[in-house]
């Protein structure tokens, strides 16, 4: 994963989760985050709305249960089974970041399917708060978790 950079020191984190539904339908409900997420999860994430023509920008709005990061905007761009990249352009993120960039990958192995959010960001110097990252955390294994509880509702 490459997030273009410019001074500062480099801050790499992710998590990974295993989940219980399958590995084609939680690709595509990451792949139709922009219309899913609001209705899956809506105490993290209040809208998702394009803002181009193809629907690869779009704008966040986060909800209570993302306290410090309320907005984002980001660019998506790679979404090839079983990778679905993304870079931010602007929000919360970057008060924290000079630059960040995501990616969420889903694996079969034997033991069951497990999906990896990883991301990487370019802090504008060593001195700021690295606090941000627990919140990066939290947010995405709620994401994954009460997505993958969605998905076995649905």
């Amino acid at each position: 994963m490459a997030c273009s950079s410019f001074g500062g020191m480099s801050s790499n984190g992710g998590v990974q989760l295993k989940i219980k539904s399958s590995a084609e339908k939680f690709w595509q409900a990451i792949v139709n985050s922009t219309k899913l997420f609001p209705i899956a999860i809506p105490s993290l994430y209040t809208t998702i709305s394009p803002s181009n023509s193809d629907g690869t920008v779009r704008v966040i709005t986060y909800g209570e249960d993302s306290p410090r990061i309320k907005q984002s905007e980001q660019q998506i761009t790679g979404k090839n089974w079983p990778v679905f990249s993304y870079t931010v352009l602007g929000g919360d993120i970057l008060k924290y970041y000079a630059s960040f960039c995501g990616e969420i990958t889903i694996t079969t192995m034997d033991d069951g399917t497990w999906v990896k959010w990883t991301w990487n960001g370019m802090f504008p110097n060593p001195n700021n708060p690295l606090d941000i990252e627990v919140d990066l955390d939290e947010i995405a294994v709620k994401t994954l978790g009460k997505l993958d509880d969605y998905l076995l509702r649905a």
